[in-house]
């Protein structure tokens, strides 16, 4: 029979393959008893280059909070949690900031092995897709999705081509973006010892990349100025990326930090049914944080009165099976995930 020591261990080792924006792991637990635990966002681990990261963290939160629930269901595990978001102005700077306080029953309920190898499988995949989601997982995602008051839609197979080429083209444009090329750059792992050595952020391998190719156009972002580079660029990209995928699009309400976090929490409970169905996401960040791609993309999908209170565009993702994509490392729990 395991001991508490190895039943929390089990549990934090599970927790800690949650997803999270570049890879960043920004989130850390204080164990306060042997069943409740403070949980932080940790500042200069989240996205804050552009105005708008600083709401999408609370988006990163709340697919935390339901990614720690799902670890807790799938080990047998009764899990409740209570919110204390900070404002977005508190999420400026470096350091902690809590946001929740979490209690676990340990033990209280049967297993779901099924939901644990979900979690376990649950990955971005930027590789080719042989197929995409198929009309019954639509059709359940969406309801999944409306019962977080969140509408998600599916676009037509021309207009998932443009989204994935408008999702690359917009990495490009934040090349001439200071700020937003210089978070990029610090999260970039463009080599293998690099990647071993930080386990976090986005390795040129996971993202289907060549490292050093990647490293010289970060380095160098005027040659993506020189004449036809963007078009020998988009062949190429749309000959690695175009397939049988489908792209979905989320709109939720957006105004506040509560908002966004319910956002999270959506987004977590569709991830969960794609990943039990064997399928991997990949996505699409880049037209989120870039207010002309975001732009582009409102105007491509057709969406009209688009407004933060009641309608915004907060999540894009494409949608698929495809090979066995490079695994991200992650930090061991017990090196950042839990504090003191």
């Amino acid at each position: 029979m395991a001991t508490q020591k190895q039943i929390l261990a089990a549990f934090l080792e599970l927790v800690n393959t949650y997803p999270s924006p570049h890879n960043g792991q920004p989130v850390r637990l204080r164990q306060d008893t042997d069943t409740t635990f403070t949980v932080y966002f940790e500042r200069q681990r989240g996205l804050q280059a552009t105005n708008i990261s600083y709401i999408f963290s609370f988006v990163s939160m709340g697919i935390f909070i339901e990614h720690m629930h799902l670890c807790a269901r799938a080990l047998g595990h009764r899990f409740s949690y209570h919110l204390d978001l900070p404002t977005e102005a508190d999420l400026h700077g470096e350091g902690s900031v809590s946001f929740a306080t979490c209690r676990l029953d340990w033990n209280t309920r049967p297993a779901d092995s099924r939901l644990q190898q979900a979690l376990l499988f649950r990955q971005t995949s930027r590789k080719k897709y042989t197929e995409g989601a198929g009309e019954t997982l639509a059709k359940d995602i969406a309801t999944i999705a409306a019962a977080g008051h969140t509408v998600l839609n599916r676009l037509s197979p021309d207009q998932a081509k443009e989204a994935i080429w408008l999702n690359q083209r917009a990495v490009f444009d934040d090349m001439f973006d200071e700020p937003v090329r210089q978070e990029l750059d610090h999260w970039l792992r463009y080599t293998q010892t690099q990647k071993q050595t930080a386990k976090d952020g986005l390795a040129y391998d996971c993202m289907e990349l060549n490292g050093t190719l990647m490293k010289y156009i970060v380095n160098h972002p005027s040659v993506l100025h020189l004449p036809g580079v963007s078009r020998l660029l988009r062949r190429y990209y749309l000959r690695t990326m175009t397939d049988n995928s489908d792209v979905f699009y989320m709109q939720a309400p957006f105004a506040t930090p509560l908002n966004a976090f319910n956002v999270g929490v959506t987004i977590m409970k569709v991830w969960r049914a794609i990943a039990e169905s064997g399928r991997y996401i990949h996505p699409f960040g880049t037209i989120m944080s870039s207010a002309q791609a975001h732009a582009d993309f409102i105007k491509l999908a057709g969406i009209t009165n688009e407004t933060r209170q009641h309608a915004y565009l907060v999540f894009i993702f494409r949608c698929g099976k495809s090979a066995a994509p490079v695994r991200s490392l992650r930090i061991p729990y017990q090196e950042h995930l839990v504090t003191e």
